[in-house]
C-alpha cells in the first residue's frame, strides 16, 4: 500500500474531507513483530497511523475506525474500529452519529448536489401518528421533492429519511427536529450516511456509544417499516 492507494481508498468511501481525518497523520513502515505482527497501528496522542506496506484496505479502514471513534467519541475499542471497517468495506459511507441536532447542519457540506443520503433517528418510545406528521410536514414547500420518510420499529423506534442532496436536507432536517420539541426530547440519538452511487439503498450498523444504547440496528430492509402516505 502507498500514499496514492490510501488517499483512492479514503476518496471512495467520502472520508477525505471528514473532520476526524482532517489531522491524521499516515507512515507507511516496517511494523516489528513481537508477540504477534501487527496489521496497523494507531497512536490517539499523535493522531497518527503506521501501516506495513503489504497492508490491505481492511487494515486501513480498520485504523481509520480507531481515529473516527477517538474524535467523535472518545472511543478507542476494538468493537468501535471493527463495526467502522465492517460498514465502509460494504459501502457503507457512515458519516456522522451524534445525540446533538444543532450539529446536523453543518453536515450538509458533505453532499454534493445529486448525492443520496439519509438519517435515522432513534427514540426512546414508540411515536404517535400527529407527532410523525409534525415532523414530515416540515419537508414540504422547499423547491423541490420532499425526502423519503419511513417509520418503524426493530430494537427500538426509529425514523428514517432518505434524502437527495438539492437543497441542503442535513440543514433542514436538523432544524425540523429541533423544532419539534416532543420530538428532541424523545431521541436517542441519530445517525448520518452517505449511499453509494453504485448501490441500493443500504443500513450500516450504527455506531452509537451512548450510555446503555452502545449498538443501534436500523434494519429498515426488514419487514418492520413503514412508509408514511401524505
Amino acid at each position: 500500500m502507498n500514499f496514492q492507494e490510501i488517499e483512492s481508498i479514503m476518496a471512495a468511501r467520502g472520508l477525505s474531507n471528514d473532520p476526524a481525518f482532517g489531522s491524521l497523520h499516515l507512515l507507511i513502515e516496517e511494523i516489528p513483530c513481537f508477540d504477534g505482527c501487527p496489521l496497523g497501528l494507531f497512536y490517539p496522542d499523535t493522531a497518527t497511523i503506521i501501516l506495513p506496506p503489504s497492508a490491505t484496505s481492511s487494515a486501513l479502514l480498520h485504523e481509520l475506525g480507531h481515529r473516527h471513534g477517538q474524535y467523535y467519541h472518545g472511543d478507542l475499542s476494538e468493537v468501535y474500529a471493527e463495526n467502522f471497517r465492517k460498514a465502509y468495506e460494504k459501502g457503507r459511507a457512515l458519516l456522522y452519529t451524534d445525540t446533538r441536532f444543532e450539529n446536523l447542519p453543518r453536515l450538509g457540506a458533505l453532499f454534493e448536489e445529486g448525492e443520496k443520503g439519509a438519517v435515522e433517528i432513534a427514540f426512546n418510545r414508540p411515536l404517535a401518528m400527529d407527532e410523525l406528521y409534525a415532523l414530515k410536514d416540515q419537508f414540504y414547500g422547499h423547491g423541490e421533492a420532499p425526502p423519503r420518510f419511513f417509520y418503524g420499529v426493530d430494537e427500538v423506534p426509529f425514523i428514517r429519511i432518505e434524502f437527495t442532496q438539492g437543497v441542503n436536507w442535513p440543514v433542514i432536517i436538523g432544524a425540523a427536529m429541533a423544532g419539534v420539541a416532543v420530538l428532541t426530547a424523545a431521541s436517542l440519538g441519530y445517525v448520518l450516511y452517505k449511499a453509494a452511487k453504485d448501490m441500493p439503498w443500504i443500513v450500516p450498523v450504527s455506531l452509537f456509544a451512548f450510555g446503555a444504547f452502545t449498538v443501534l440496528k436500523m434494519a429498515v430492509r426488514e419487514a418492520k417499516k413503514y412508509k408514511i402516505a401524505r
